[in-house]
């Protein structure tokens, strides 16, 4: 009798999931995340996250770099929770002296949290959105051709915001249709990256008053004064505005009207600036509230003293005009004496600091206490940060503790943020 044996076939197991590898996350391309099949594809929706990809996990503090086609729009997005909420910026050739733009998206209402007073052409950028704690920056990048995302040059601007709204969330950007000349990235000009920092410090601090319906096309936003004025009457612009309104002056002579030339080029060609725009940044901004705070960095890239006239302007309403502060100290009291009318902010003393003053040190600070009140003290988001994997909340909280540590200003509140960054490792969450 001959026994037979039968052979088992065992197939080895390739996957990579988290149990087997924990991943890099900071200086990764996303080519590199997709090979592990850690992001996702967002192809529609109805607040703006279309055709995106977006990491798979849920991240707090992170950015992401990308070398984007304009032509149209780009966008990069960050603490994506769904498509009603998430934050993105964007560069928008086509809108008149916003070109570049930071925003939010909350239960599918849109707010602007600020904008680079600047028009720009359809060439190639760099483009990042950064968070850290409270604080939201977008970055804007000039360049000839992309650059090391692991050796970034200085933006060549930055819009920043403080935003309490959304604490976690996955990150990515908008990747072009192959059938499309909407602008966009290659997935291989993409980079997820640690926060980043560079800051710009405020010319002037402004209350202001509150427009728009929070729709996609009609943000709410600072009520902020305007003046167009037709390119063709003034002299030392960029030359391709001037090409621009000469396309608007062409069209216009062949009887076409502005709402024909949107659905036929899907914008209308910029035949004005606005010689009041400045760039700005807001604090805690509510459309709930009658009034807000923004921080204003930047004037007018055409004609200066656009902010002399929006002090003015908010001179005329009574409402607040501060100058920036000089010290931390200075910081602090203004915070102080905002908080008492703006009952409803989240962020503090250290979040308002950083944003006026732009020092490194108080980054720090306003990053630590994120993760304080949210684990710790109000655990106003805390269902939120949970989703971050836990590997990464560590991994933050010592990079954090490392860089406080070697700081050798304010000593006595880096000693009192020290405490607060060890009590979490503690106490854990």
């Amino acid at each position: 009798m001959v026994m037979k044996i039968r052979a088992t076939l065992e197939i080895p197991d390739r996957s990579i999931t988290r149990s087997k590898l924990e991943y890099p996350t900071e200086g990764v391309s996303f080519p590199y995340l997709a090979s592990i099949n850690m992001v996702v594809y967002v192809r529609t929706d109805v607040a703006g996250l279309s055709y995106a990809v977006i990491t798979r996990d849920v991240f707090a503090d992170k950015a992401v770099w990308a070398a984007v086609q304009v032509q149209n729009l780009a966008k990069i997005f960050a603490r994506v929770i769904n498509s009603a909420n998430f934050y993105k910026t964007e560069l928008t050739p086509s809108n008149l002296g916003d070109d570049h733009k930071l925003q939010k998206v909350v239960g599918g209402t849109a707010t602007t949290l600020g904008i680079e007073a600047i028009d720009i052409d359809n060439s190639g950028r760099g483009l990042a959105l950064s968070c850290s704690g409270s604080t939201i920056k977008s970055m804007r990048y000039e360049m000839p051709n992309p650059v090391d995302p692991l050796a970034l040059p200085s933006p060549n601007y930055t819009i920043v915001a403080t935003d309490t709204s959304i604490v976690a969330g996955r990150y990515g950007f908008r990747f072009i249709r192959e059938t499309s000349s909407h602008g966009g990235s290659e997935s291989g000009s993409a980079w997820l990256l640690g926060p980043l920092t560079p800051l710009p410090p405020a010319l002037t601090v402004l209350e202001v008053e509150v427009e728009g319906s929070g729709a996609p096309e009609d943000p709410y936003r600072p009520l902020l004064s305007k003046n167009l004025v037709e390119i063709a009457s003034l002299e030392g612009l960029p030359s391709f505005l001037y090409q621009e309104a000469k396309k608007y002056e062409i069209l216009k002579a062949k009887g076409f009207t502005d709402e024909e030339m949107r659905i036929l080029l899907g914008s209308i060609p910029q035949h004005q600036v606005d010689l009041e725009a400045v760039t700005w940044g807001a604090f805690e901004f509510s459309p709930n509230s009658p009034t807000n705070i923004i921080v204003v960095t930047g004037d007018n890239p055409y004609q200066q003293g656009a902010i002399q006239k929006h002090i003015e302007l908010a001179k005329n309403k009574n409402l607040k005009v501060l100058s920036p502060p000089r010290n931390y100290g200075e910081a602090v009291a203004q915070y102080q004496r905002l908080k008492r009318d703006y009952k409803h902010w989240l962020a503090g003393k250290d979040n308002y600091a950083y944003q006026v003053l732009g020092w490194e040190e108080l980054d720090l600070f306003q990053n630590i206490d994120f993760y304080y009140g949210e684990l710790i003290e109000h655990k106003t988001h805390y269902q939120q940060l949970k989703q971050v994997p836990e590997a990464e909340l560590w991994r933050r909280l010592e990079v954090l503790e490392e860089r406080l540590s070697k700081v050798e200003v304010l000593t006595e509140e880096r000693d009192r943020h020290l405490e607060k960054l060890r009590s979490i490792k503690r106490l854990g969450w």
